[in-house]
């Protein structure tokens, strides 16, 4: 197992391992909470862009809204939950 000190750029900034290492010891609540929240950022987005373009996204706009928003989730997750705690 790495060090922190030893972690590369992907697992600091969007904290995978400290992931794994919180959704193993937290409680189903805050799973929940956080797939929630999750949700409410991604219809926010959606929104958003239709209210934006007047249309709904489709293909390739849908899934890199999901990919994006996913990654901006676990750095924001990770700042505040896993390194904020330290």
């Amino acid at each position: 197992m790495k060090n922190e000190k030893d972690s590369g750029f992907i697992a600091r900034w969007f904290g995978f391992a400290g992931w794994r290492e919180m959704s193993a010891r937290a409680r189903i609540v805050t799973q929940v909470a956080y797939r929630v929240f999750f949700m409410i950022g991604l219809a926010g987005l959606v929104i958003g862009y239709g209210v934006v373009t007047g249309s709904d996204p489709g293909g390739v706009a849908i899934v890199s809204m999901i990919v994006v928003w996913y990654l901006i989730f676990q750095v924001m997750v990770n700042f505040v939950f896993i390194e904020g705690s330290r």
